[in-house]
């Protein structure tokens, strides 16, 4: 926490938000009628305390349902906590839900005034702003247009362009960029960047890791309503992942050395064995046959490290411990990266490679194996999921694999384990140059070159 009071933009002293869930429109109308003792308190948050100096940037993630929004509704004014104090050290512009404030049924160029009396704004300020917002805002002859008639994404620039142009001290921002195209946001942050260099302070809520480890200074992570940390904004990304679908720290503990490993790269043998480094597969459906387990499933960096997080072109390490459950001639292992759309944007396994794996004539059940598949990640900035299987295939066809059609191969595989959405990771942009610029469009960067001939 910050000693000097005059550094603070904002301060959270113990707060929490309760909201009465009653079971039926009757209850609860009993309940405000005669304060029956009906219904159930929702604690939306429990006790968050925290400081976001000014000039900085600070983020606030978790889960869904973990209080993000609705702290920041608190620090905007609209609504009270129920416990607890905030203090604000100067005036606030906050960018919450989609186009609020706007009148649907006014022009943009009216709604323009309107948002600016809102936020306290006298006309003959903002009229010095109304050619910077609209040119920022980019909407063309819409400005004129009423609002009912604009698209998502113009909503969220007219919205933007006002809120980033009231000379505000703190700016809060609650998934509002998650709006737009790759080109918006782009303009979007660096404006943020600018008001930065200001001393302006920005308070960002978002789902995008890649986003908020890439803006934010320091980070807010909450968890059930709870503050589970509150430090750098990589630290706080990397415990993020961590978080298992029902809101625990993964803890799996790597305690034992494999007994049988194939094709291991040498950083593995430098591991810390009490790290705490592998995704949670306790309570995951495998779909495989039974003929082997996943014991740990991990993704880590070139290093050995786990990593959650990386950037275009990084490398990243697929890794698998298996036990097999009965005799099996040839195990292969795969991996297949999902993108948010639910698209496979790609998927491999042993037999694709060429790779000349040396395997006893027969593996005996209980042998433990360790697998590592390493894919360099020229993918699409943005947040993926991965799946991993362990099959098995007659040795006499992974040695002739070469020269066999790919119907051949799957037709003499068996699933002995798989787990989908093991993990999740995500990408962020690699900067080449400055101003920084896009190295591939689409989904992900393929081999190739270019030639020119002037003829």
């Amino acid at each position: 926490m910050c000693s000097n009071k005059d550094d603070i933009a904002i301060k959270v002293s113990n707060v929490s938000k309760k909201y009465k869930i009653f079971g039926s429109p009757g209850k609860r109308l009993m309940y405000h009628l005669f304060h029956t003792k009906t219904g159930r308190d929702f604690v939306a948050l429990d006790d968050v305390s925290f400081e976001v100096k000014k000039g900085e940037s600070f983020g606030i993630i978790g889960k869904n349902g973990s209080g993000k929004s609705t702290m920041l509704q608190i620090l905007a004014g609209i609504i009270k906590p129920t416990s607890g104090d905030v203090h604000v050290n100067g005036r606030i512009a906050a960018l919450l839900e989609l186009g609020s404030g706007f009148n649907p049924d006014s022009t943009g160029y009216e709604n323009i005034y309107m948002n600016a009396a809102i936020l306290g704004i006298k006309k003959q300020d903002i009229e010095k702003k109304v050619q910077e917002i609209i040119n920022f805002a980019d909407i063309g002859e819409f400005i004129n247009q009423p609002v009912k008639t604009y698209s998502s994404g113009m909503y969220i620039r007219l919205a933007f362009a006002v809120a980033i142009n009231v000379d505000a001290d703190i700016l809060l921002i609650d998934e509002a960029l998650a709006v737009g195209d790759v080109f918006f946001r782009q303009k979007c942050y660096a404006k943020l960047n600018e008001l930065k260099k200001e001393g302006k302070t920005i308070v960002l809520v978002s789902h995008g890791m890649n986003e908020v480890e890439q803006f934010c200074d320091r980070v807010l992570l909450l968890n059930y309503s709870k503050v589970l940390m509150c430090g750098e904004s990589k630290n706080a990304v990397q415990q993020y992942y961590l978080l298992d679908y029902s809101g625990n720290i993964k803890t799996d503990e790597h305690e034992t050395e494999v007994n049988e490993q194939v094709d291991m790269p040498t950083f593995f043998s430098t591991w810390t064995l009490k790290d705490n480094v592998f995704c949670d597969i306790s309570n995951m459906n495998d779909n495989g046959n039974g003929g082997a387990t996943f014991l740990h499933v991990g993704l880590f960096n070139k290093d050995g490290k786990a990593q959650y997080v990386f950037e275009q072109g990084d490398e990243a390490y697929f890794y698998a411990d298996v036990c097999l459950n009965q005799d099996v001639e040839c195990p292969t292992f795969g991996v297949a990266l999902t993108d948010q759309r639910n698209i496979i944007i790609h998927g491999k396994d042993i037999s694709q490679y060429n790779t000349d794996a040396e395997y006893p004539e027969m593996l005996k059940a209980g042998t433990r194996i360790a697998a590592m598949q390493r894919i360099k990640l020229d993918i699409a900035v943005g947040e993926y999921t991965f799946d991993v299987g362990c099959t098995s295939i007659k040795k006499n066809i992974f040695d002739t694999r070469e020269s066999l059609n790919q119907e051949v191969i799957n037709s003499n595989m068996s699933r002995l384990c798989s787990i989908a959405r093991v993990g999740n990771f995500s990408v962020n942009e690699k900067k080449i140059g400055n101003p920084t610029k896009i190295g591939f469009h689409g989904c992900c960067d393929l081999p190739g070159e270019i030639k020119i001939i002037i003829q």
